[in-house]
């Protein structure tokens, strides 16, 4: 197996492309939708779709990839993904007048592909590098996404205005064809299962993770922040195209800060040696859930600094989950047996998107009918409560 720089390159160039098209596209379909519909629950419908189809489909998904080639299930995801944005720009002029529900059905099809690919590649990180490169890999990967998205973000606000959609549809088009070159060169590490597919169903995923109480335990609170974060994903660009009146390019330049910030967390993390990874990840979400309050009150009490505010959010929320995810990731990578990385991915992917459905049904409700200052106001209070509530039950803090 290619185990130097030389994998460690392709695998975060397989990254960064997917990234960068992905990106962009995500990003214009949101605005395009925002621009039809006039409404939050426009925007928010990519972030809202990705959850629900993984609900539905997780147990399939963990099978899949635990049983069969990881590179087998990526190709075919990407092959997957090539064919659903053909079909997307060959439909869409005729569907004008139906956008938003074109464009329901095609998200779906088009967050299972991807759900496929990325949960593939993330439980196949042993296989690619050594056990000591893990964490090398994980926050290259992370840098790299992060990088692309402080790119693409500017870039797709600018396009967004300039080019007609069709052509941005073929950008992405490109992307995926690029990385599905990219994967078919990748060199897997070959290893045998042994358990098959019938062999999982009598693995209880909550069995395994009884073995890891601590790592259950986050992802509790991980689930909480994910609701309070969706009003900050509609939220910022809602309220700075719609109710501030400010360009697509200067709400693309404010999100892409979050990038900023996980590359200069990722530059830090990675000459960082962590005693107990968990712990620290712990301390990371306490900081993050106290942050939300202080945005809340930030907004609230100066509404003249609404975009300032926004950028320094960003920036932090970019920050800390540099910090956080890469060494988490490893800990599961190491700790977790390879045969049911699958399955633990794809419930952990699944589980902290849980309730980023309702948070979109929410927060789209409450910035139709209350201003923006009392929503993240609201939600910061929110977020504190529950949280502490959680703790106190002693669910996740020992």
């Amino acid at each position: 197996m290619e185990t130097g720089r030389g994998q460690l390159l392709k695998v975060s160039l397989t990254t960064l492309i997917n990234a960068l098209g992905a990106t962009i596209f995500t990003y214009v379909l949101s605005l395009k939708l925002l621009t039809v519909t006039g409404s939050a629950i426009g925007y928010g419908v990519n972030i809202f779709i990705g959850p629900v189809v993984g609900m539905i489909f997780a147990p399939l998904i963990g099978k899949i990839i635990d049983t069969y080639s990881k590179k087998k299930i990526a190709i075919l995801a990407e092959l997957g993904l090539i064919i659903s944005l053909l079909t997307f720009l060959e439909v869409y002029p005729y569907v004008q007048n139906n956008l938003l529900y074109v464009a329901i059905g095609f998200t779906c099809f088009n967050n299972l592909c991807a759900r496929f690919f990325t949960i593939s590649y993330l439980s196949s990180a042993p296989d690619l590098v050594e056990k000591s490169q893990l964490q090398r890999l994980n926050v290259v990967q992370t840098t790299g996404v992060a990088i692309t998205n402080m790119i693409a973000l500017p870039i797709a606000g600018f396009l967004y205005g300039l080019i007609p959609f069709e052509r941005l549809i073929w950008i992405e088009i490109v992307t995926e064809l690029l990385t599905l070159l990219l994967t078919r060169k990748t060199k897997f590490k070959v290893t045998k299962s042994n358990l098959n597919i019938d062999d999982h169903d009598k693995t209880s995923i909550i069995s395994i993770l009884n073995k890891h109480v601590s790592l259950l335990e986050l992802i509790i609170v991980v689930m909480i922040l994910n609701f309070a974060i969706t009003s900050i994903e509609i939220g910022v660009p809602y309220t700075i195209v719609k109710l501030l009146k400010k360009s697509t390019t200067i709400s693309g330049n404010i999100q892409g800060l979050f990038s900023l910030g996980i590359v200069i967390g990722g530059g830090i993390i990675s000459i960082i040696s962590l005693k107990d990874v968990l712990v620290f990840t712990r301390r990371i979400y306490n900081t993050f859930t106290l942050m939300l309050v202080i945005f809340g009150i930030s907004i609230y009490w100066l509404p003249n600094y609404t975009l300032e505010v926004f950028a320094i959010f960003e920036l932090s929320l970019g920050f800390m989950t540099a910090i956080s995810d890469p060494p988490l990731f490893t800990y599961i990578q190491k700790e977790i047996p390879r045969e049911y990385l699958g399955r633990i991915n794809t419930y952990l992917y699944t589980s902290v998107q849980l309730l980023t459905p309702l948070g979109v049904a929410v927060y789209s409700s409450l910035f139709e009918l209350l201003s923006y200052q009392q929503v993240y106001l609201i939600s910061g209070v929110f977020v504190l409560l529950v949280v502490s509530i959680v703790k106190k039950a002693h669910l996740w803090l020992r």
